[in-house]
């Protein structure tokens, strides 16, 4: 079992069908001056055009987190996450958005196998570290639902001491309420 609870957000693991991660990930545009943290393995959502850092579980994911780039005082920087209240210029976030990607992430409580491949889970939005750059989100082993929820584990990770049904365990998940999964036409388009 895992015996510690050390939640490090979501981490690509592969395509769903797929080889492991090739992190294949997209730019998206951050806004100068965005007033919250996004660290490295956070689920963001898209808000008038730029990201955002994930905010409450009601929201619709468009993928994870892995870093960014940005301009301050016409220096290019290049970081694992993004500081609140920076201040740049031509600031893009690096997300890994495809709805079948997977993701890697603890549980801060016991998940079974019987959730594997049936249950949803929300998550918690913990806070990450500046010193690391990672992400303090985890799977919330307490909302566990057939219904809507965020994520859905697929699969335990294969390392030693990582158990399914005690502990803190590591399990592969997929992002059930990413962004496109709710995309619909007019229906006047044809």
């Amino acid at each position: 079992m895992t015996a510690t609870l050390a939640p490090d957000g979501f981490r690509p693991s592969r395509i769903r069908g797929g080889s492991p991660n090739s992190a294949g990930a997209n730019e998206y545009p951050i806004a100068s001056a965005y007033n919250s943290n996004i660290f490295a393995g956070d689920i963001v959502t898209n808000a008038a055009g730029y990201v955002n850092v994930l905010a409450t579980t009601t929201d619709k994911a468009m993928g994870v987190f892995i870093g960014c780039r940005y301009v301050v005082d016409g220096q290019p920087k290049w970081s694992d996450y993004w500081p609140a209240n920076t201040s740049a210029t031509d600031a893009y976030a690096m997300v890994v958005d495809n709805p079948e990607a997977t993701f890697v992430a603890q549980a801060d409580g016991v998940v079974s196998i019987g959730d594997m491949n049936s249950q949803n889970f929300n998550i918690t939005l913990g806070a990450g570290s500046t010193v690391t750059g990672r992400s303090g989100f985890a799977i919330d082993a307490s909302t566990r639902t057939t219904g809507h929820a965020m994520v859905r584990p697929i699969a335990v990770v294969n390392e030693p001491g990582n158990v399914l049904g005690s502990g803190y365990p590591r399990v592969e998940c997929r992002i059930v309420k990413h962004i496109d999964a709710y995309i619909s036409a007019d229906s006047s388009v044809n």
